[in-house]
């Protein structure tokens, strides 16, 4: 088949151009209008159908999407950006093991392509694939400083280093996010408003998901005399009762999974919203772009995103003195706020299953049971190479692995046997729901965190459970999470600072029964009176930062950093 499309003539010509103008400005489906004329005209026209399949995508129609890259690839087999463009629709239908070999294919047939190399290292990371890791960690930090080469500021938090955080950030929004013509949203109105503070979070992550798990129960404890909440959802609708949750917390649920990050400035202006919280900054599934025109007085990047979103539009980063000291504001665009305790929310209710027996878990009832829960991409060789120095140094104890992709398993098991352990020393959980999980994370004696990110959500989830947990703080958001969880559970002599203190502390404490008993005792204790599971006061707090954000903003004052004072204890 002829790898060249055929010439248009002159009047299709000036289709292609037009469309591609409105793909240009966004306008989708103004542009798949133009395509689909020009391809009712010349239909094997691949050029066409390859644009056709990308605004599709770009419209969250990703099987459409996926068809037309076929028929490209069908006439053009050896067209790397089709198979890259492909690896990507596939990945957003969740279709991971496709995906991670489509974009092998691309990245073999066109090392060039600017995202393929940056893509693979988390899809082989989610697996457990370390192969060519170093390569691949190179080729990322390349997108901070070479314009060839794409940021991906969420790949880069893998870096301990918050300036390269910063850097990712900036070029990630100029590149991309911020608009060549700005708006000007009118926000007096609000200024002399009187009622409740109007507050939107928006989300791609209203669903089944850690997001929900932890601010669910926020948005419902907020006081509805001073607050009026909206929750905007920008992702499917999973119809669970997470979603529900969210839906039933609210004063006024927006589903905007299709609307354009310009739809949603423009409705966050009219509803006269006065705190506009991104919980996404550049996750996937984001729509910072929403937030570029500024649509409401005060912009909030708070709790999805474990780092600086590089954003001039982003006023205030809600966090707290641990996770982000005020002395790092120079790695940071937004003005830090620090909540008294700890940044993150919980819901103190979530329901726990039946208590399950090692034997249902197929874990060895006389053994050591090291728990490595964090999600697979977190680990990387380094960390792994960590893990086996820990279970060499403790006779017969074993590694408990959350298996979150099917078929990665083995690729852990050989990394083990590169590093001298016997892999039969690792047993492999499956993916359960949230209930079942919290129910048999008890049958664990300790939890061996990742390094720089660090465990965040799973880090309370342990801590909730009474499973002590050894971590390794560093120098950025991301390494401290788990290390202000713990701070605020009792834990804080289990934060460690560099990789022979971690593997240390874990083996004192496997060697030590007295010792771990004693910790169990404490995280029991601070279970009824940490304030990390005191919603009701994390709700005040907030409130109090949101307050004085807005009164800024009313009397005509810059954002500037802060601190809430703490209510007192009960």
């Amino acid at each position: 088949m002829p790898t060249t499309p055929p010439p248009l003539s002159p009047a299709l010509q000036k289709l292609l151009y037009d469309g591609y103008q409105h793909q240009l400005r966004g306008q989708y489906e103004e542009a798949a209008r133009y395509y689909r004329k020009i391809l009712r005209a010349a239909p094997d026209h691949v050029d066409v159908m390859h644009l056709l399949g990308i605004v599709r995508a770009r419209q969250s129609r990703e099987i459409e999407a996926v068809e037309l890259y076929k028929k490209v690839l069908a006439r053009r087999p050896d067209d790397g950006k089709a198979w890259y463009n492909l690896a990507l629709a596939q990945g957003a239908l969740k279709q991971e093991d496709d995906a991670r070999a489509t974009m092998e294919r691309a990245f073999a047939l066109d090392q060039s392509l600017p995202l393929a190399a940056n893509l693979l290292l988390p899809a082989r990371r989610a697996v457990w694939d370390w192969r060519h890791h170093d390569r691949l960690f190179d080729h990322l930090k390349r997108g901070v400083v070479d314009p060839a080469v794409p940021a991906l500021p969420f790949l880069i938090l893998y870096v301990d280093d918050p300036a390269l955080h910063l850097a990712a950030g900036r070029r990630k929004v100029a590149d991309d996010v911020s608009p060549t013509r700005p708006r000007t949203f009118d926000h007096s109105a609000r200024r002399t408003a009187s009622g409740p503070i109007r507050v939107a979070y928006l989300s791609a992550d209203f669903r089944t998901h850690a997001t929900t798990f932890l601010i669910s129960k926020l948005l419902a404890r907020h006081d509805r005399s001073r607050f009026e909440v909206t929750a905007i959802s920008v992702s499917y609708n999973d119809a669970s009762e997470h979603r529900q949750s969210i839906i039933d917390a609210v004063d006024h649920f927006l589903d905007r999974e299709k609307a354009s990050p310009a739809a949603i400035a423009e409705e966050v202006a009219a509803l006269g919203i006065d705190v506009f919280v991104d919980l996404m900054g550049h996750t996937s599934g984001e729509r910072l772009a929403a937030f570029a025109e500024r649509p409401a007085p005060v912009q909030v990047n708070y709790l999805g995103y474990p780092g600086t979103s590089g954003a001039p539009f982003m006023d205030y980063v809600i966090a707290d003195p641990v996770v982000l000291p005020f002395s790092d504001a120079a790695f940071y665009t937004e003005k830090i706020v620090h909540l008294p305790d700890c940044y993150q929310p919980n819901d103190p209710e979530l329901p726990v299953g039946e208590r399950a027996t090692r034997a249902d878990c197929g874990l060895p009832d006389e053994a050591f049971v090291f728990c490595a829960f964090n999600s697979a991409w977190k680990l990387d060789p380094e960390v792994f190479s960590a893990y086996t120095r820990i279970l060499k140094a403790v006779p017969g104890s074993v590694l408990w692995v959350l298996e979150s992709r099917e078929n990665s398993a083995d690729n852990l098991r050989r990394e083990a046997t590169a590093r001298g352990l016997d892999p039969a020393r690792l047993v492999f959980a499956p993916m359960v729901a949230l209930k079942d999980h919290f129910a048999r994370l008890p049958l664990a004696d300790l939890f061996l965190d990742t390094f720089p990110y660090t465990a965040h959500t799973t880090a309370s989830d342990m801590l909730r459970m009474g499973l002590p947990m050894v971590t390794r703080t560093g120098r950025s958001f991301a390494s401290r999470v788990a290390a202000s969880i713990m701070t605020q559970m009792d834990l804080a002599d289990f934060i460690t600072i560099d990789v022979d203190g971690f593997v240390a502390k874990a083996v004192a404490i496997a060697n030590d029964p007295a010792a771990l008993a004693e910790a169990r005792a404490r995280l029991a204790a601070a279970r009824a009176t940490s304030p990390l599971f005191d919603i009701d006061r994390h709700a005040r707090h907030m409130e109090r930062a949101f307050e004085t954000m807005v009164a800024r903003s009313r009397a005509g004052l810059p954002p500037e950093a802060f601190t809430v004072e703490p209510l007192p204890r009960s």
